[in-house]
């Protein structure tokens, strides 16, 4: 180790407390950074684990392909593995005799090849697959459903055909997928197979109950054709693109689960593209604001140092040798920093990973993730490691530049004299008369040192300024995310079921004796949507001419952006409760054309400001083809937000709903749509999952139609997870950027302070008492504040307007006023506190030694 490396480390040690706030400022970053990717990364390979469980192994899937176009794909070398399965959906009906139910005899059978069945059967089973045209594979729940006594080897005879029911006009559909109600069963052939194997719930062919072998050097007319890649990596897009582009072809769907856990980047996609723009504006901060705590650190030591380098330029040290004394010190604290860094970062990812990951599986929120995994693993690739080494190297060579630039243009003289501490011109040092008449002589000196500090002082000024501001934005953005959230409401009821109106009473007469159900209402949620529907031709919208911002004030012009107006019906007497509370006579709204009210809300925030005016009454929501849709209702009145309400609670926020009672509702509904009126209730009960079950085994056995069962409260359960993510994300964020800030602010003030001790024995050997001394002091602190608040305070209404705008929510810019009251005392008081610490170190020392001393 030469000898400059050797006065280094020795100036490191001299300066312990500084060396300390700058590893723990390093390894701050690191862990960030670390926590950040190791985050991304881990969820990107669960993604990719859950997608292989729920899909089984595929990376692109084209549809009806012919019998040479399979052939080519096979002989592209790009390529793994092609699989081929038969998707004439009039062949995938099965029915077997037996003592069940129409609804337990009727499944599915699906059609592969073996390579298919290889990338698709992924649970364990007894016996062989099916490698023979008359062989095929059970789910062993068919078995058990229609009490069949079937083992390997055995033989199943079923009815194959298609399962189909006719639509309102009367057209043929057919079906696959969960038994309904309303369906019928078209017989096309008996066949009888050899069962080679059972299977225990395979995920990925989950929906079929029986899987028949195809010949592989058969395609079928109606085919899907899945391809693998040989190589999976940040290409595989383009690699995909490029095999569609060569044979001519084009994807019906792309395994983008899977494919982003290998970080395949689509430009195009919702998966990493999103995400990249994202992180990369995340750890642009992360390096930012760490810069500026190393920088400065860096700066100070430069200072520090000034006159040993110069010593050292006077025996003959060269610039590369006095340059490499701060390249040096960066590697010395980076070698410490970055490890402990990476292994802060990889404890936080795991206890955060355990934590949200196990909520959001534990709710739900991943859906079939439950099957396979309590909670999310920490990934972190060596790859991503060495990323995560290389973004910190980075940030500290940028942090140490500078500085070491600086240091290689040291010379003898100016180091000897510091004529190069501090350059100031005197005209930067004139201040305002009516300071110096206001705070004294005092104040003077406190505006004069702050300006004769220069860097320091802006660097302090600056570090303050970008933690304010970046507090104030994400905790407002956070409370924004809050207020706009639509599914962030305390929903009345926990389960929602849905049976035609014909069956209602037999249904209601039901749900008396179950003893899960607490209490129970009628309420049904409809939605006149406006918008053209590419995937469905058939789908006619409702008259768009109530889409007229003319109704709207002036703050809420977007209320009809979503291009969709719900309607709510209620109980009579509540719906009577709410018009009376309303001054408005019920009587009218239960005869002649159906009429509703609307809610004159929007965000359900109480506030005075009302969305609509005068000109949204007497408009209707109507469907130019009024059959099989929605009955036709007129908004007869506006009615005004109450709190403690529940019919409120009944539609999510940002919403338009009009309300209508449930009585006149179902009466016009069976008019227009006949058998297809359904009936909805809103059911309490202190355990929604219990009930569920029990209303599935109900209309299983009573044969209810038409019905579908929603758990609410599961639901909502999983929507507070991805709430419970996002702020965890967001103030977890700001809280560790601010906390570098803080130790950038801190480390800057004491170093500052501590490097002015001789400044502070000259005030104190002209006559400086400690009450001038203390005001001196005080007054730089507050200046100190100001300077960064003044910045801070408008930079922050400015970002968070933008936020706002870009997220097209300008009616929800309002200012938290009690938070930057809460931050401007805070910053006042760290920055004094770090003042009073910092001066509790140089209160007590003796002029004349200080003087003696060559620190400055």
């Amino acid at each position: 180790m030469n000898i400059i490396s050797t006065l280094t480390l020795r100036h490191l040690q001299e300066n312990k407390k500084r060396t300390i706030v700058t590893i723990l400022g390093i390894a701050a970053a690191t862990a960030l950074i670390t926590t950040m990717l190791a985050g991304v990364t881990s969820f990107f390979s669960f993604f990719g684990d859950m997608a292989v469980q729920e899909m089984g192994y595929w990376d692109g899937e084209f549809k009806n392909l012919t019998q040479e176009q399979v052939l080519e794909l096979k002989q592209d070398p790009r390529i793994k593995n092609v699989s081929v399965a038969d998707a004439n959906i009039d062949i995938t009906g099965i029915r077997v005799q037996s003592d069940a139910s129409e609804r337990m005899r009727v499944g599915n059978i699906i059609h592969l090849d073996s390579q298919f069945m290889e990338n698709k059967i992924l649970s364990e089973y007894e016996g062989t697959l099916p490698a023979a045209e008359d062989e095929v594979a059970v789910e062993e729940k068919y078995i058990t459903d229609n009490n069949l006594n079937i083992s390997v080897g055995d033989t199943i005879t079923v009815e194959l055909g298609n399962r189909f029911y006719y639509d309102p006009d009367g057209q043929k559909v057919v079906i696959g997928g969960n038994y309904n109600t309303n369906e019928e069963f078209e017989t096309i052939e008996n066949k009888s197979y050899k069962v080679t194997a059972i299977l225990h719930g395979n995920r990925p062919t989950g929906s079929y109950d029986l899987v028949h072998y195809i010949s592989g050097d058969l395609v079928p007319q109606t085919n899907y054709v899945d391809i693998r890649l040989k190589k999976l990596g940040f290409r595989s897009y383009e690699i995909l693109k490029n095999i569609a582009s060569d044979h001519n072809l084009h994807y019906d769907s792309l395994n983008t689960e899977y494919l982003i856990s290998y970080f395949a980047f689509n430009k195009d996609s919702r998966g990493v593209a999103s995400i990249v723009p994202v992180g990369m504006i995340a750890l642009l901060i992360v390096i930012g604001t760490a810069v500026i705590l190393i920088y400065n650190a860096f700066g100070m030591s430069l200072t520090e140092r000034m006159r040993y380098l110069g010593m050292l330029a006077s025996v003959g040290a060269t610039k590369k040798q006095k340059r490499a004394s701060i390249y040096f010190e960066a590697f010395a604290l980076g070698i410490i920093g970055i490890p402990l860094g990476m292994i802060l970062g990889y404890i936080g990812a795991y206890f955060t990973l355990s934590f949200l990951g196990g909520k959001m599986i534990s709710t739900g929120t991943l859906v079939g993730a439950k099957e396979f995994a309590s909670t999310v693993p920490v990934r972190m690739p060596f790859g991503v490691a060495l990323f995560i080494i290389f973004i910190s190297c980075l940030t500290i060579f940028i942090s140490a530049f500078i500085p070491a630039l600086k240091a290689s243009k040291v010379m003898p003289i100016d180091a000897l004299r510091q004529t190069n501490v501090i350059k100031v011109k005197a005209r930067s040092l004139r201040i305002n008369p009516v300071v110096k008449k206001i705070f004294g002589y005092e104040g003077e000196l406190a505006y004069k040192n702050i300006k004769r500090n220069g860097v320091k002082g802006a660097v302090i000024t600056i570090s303050i300024a970008v933690s304010v501001t970046m507090f104030l934005t994400v905790m407002q953005f956070c409370g924004q995310v809050e207020t706009v959230n639509n599914y962030d409401w305390d929903v009345p009821y926990q389960v929602s079921v849905t049976v035609a109106e014909r069956d209602s009473e037999r249904f209601e007469e039901a749900l008396q004796s179950l003893h899960e159900v607490k209490d129970f209402f009628r309420n049904q949620f409809i939605q006149f949507e406006y918008r053209e529907d590419p995937e469905n031709p058939d789908h006619i919208p409702p008259n768009g001419d109530i889409l007229n911002s003319d109704y709207l004030n002036s703050k809420y012009k977007k209320a009809f952006d979503s291009k969709v107006i719900s309607v709510c019906t209620i109980p009579d007497e509540d719906f009577n409760e709410l018009l009376l509370k309303n001054g408005i006579d019920p009587e009218p709204y239960f005869n002649g054309e159906l009429k509703g009210v609307i809610l004159n809300d929007y965000n359900r925030s109480g506030r005075k400001e009302k969305v609509f005016n005068e000109g949204i009454i007497g408009q209707k929501l109507f469907y130019d083809e009024p059959e099989g849709n929605p009955p036709a209702i007129t908004i007869s009145e506006m009615v005004d937000y109450e709190k403690d309400n529940y019919i409120f609670n009944l539609v999510p926020k940002k919403c338009v709903v009009v309300y209508v009672p449930d009585s006149r509702y179902m009466k016009k509904a069976e008019e227009v749509m006949g058998d297809y009126a359904t009936a909805s209730y809103a059911i309490v009960t202190n355990d929604s999952e219990a009930l569920c079950k029990e209303l599935y085994g109900l209309m299983d056995t009573e044969e209810f139609h038409s019905y579908s069962i929603g758990d609410i409260e599961g639901s909502m359960a999983t929507m507070k997870v991805v709430m419970l993510l996002l702020k965890t994300v967001m103030y977890g964020f700001t809280a560790l950027i601010t906390l570098i800030v803080l130790a950038n602010m801190i480390n800057t003030i004491y170093t500052g302070v501590i490097m002015r001790r001789k400044e502070f024995a000259m005030y104190r050997s002209v006559g400086m008492t400690e009450k001038g001394f203390k005001k001196m002091i005080s007054l730089e602190t507050i200046l100190y504040a100001l300077r960064a608040l003044v910045v801070a305070l408008p930079l922050s209404v400015v970002v968070y307007y933008l936020m706002c705008k870009k997220a097209y929510n300008l009616e929800q810019f309002h200012l938290n006023w009690g938070l930057y009251l809460v931050v401007i005392v805070v910053v006042v008081v760290i920055v004094g506190i770090s003042m009073l610490m910092s001066i509790s170190k140089v209160k007590n020392d003796e002029i004349i030694e200080v003087l003696k001393e060559d620190i400055c």
